[in-house]
């Protein structure tokens, strides 16, 4: 009668040995890989950072000079606009002056 297969249990090459040993070395580069990605990751996000707020500073700066840039062309078109009620003032004190000097 002839056996089929092992004979003992254990006997037999195993080349899942050789395979698991070729991935905890690919496991271990791929760790190193992971952290240098998590690096580059987390320098990325602080440069963002950075460079977010710089920009909310620039903008606010320019934002502040277009308010005073603004605010003088109002103040511009106030004193005109002042002026010129000034000067109907002026013209009905002339005219309320003259009637008076009419009547005397």
């Amino acid at each position: 009668m002839g056996h089929l297969g092992k004979l003992v249990k254990g006997k037999a090459n195993r080349p899942e040995q050789k395979r698991t040993q070729v991935r905890v070395k690919n496991i271990d580069k791929s760790v190193e890989d992971l952290e240098k990605e998590q690096k580059t990751l987390k320098m990325r996000k602080e440069k963002l950072k950075t460079d977010m707020i710089e920009e909310q500073k620039m903008a606010h700066f320019n934002r502040m000079k277009i308010l005073t840039h603004w605010r003088k062309l109002l103040r511009l078109a106030k004193t005109e606009q002042l002026k010129k009620e000034i000067q109907i003032y002026q013209q009905n004190h002339d005219r309320e002056v003259d009637a008076k000097d009419a009547i005397l």
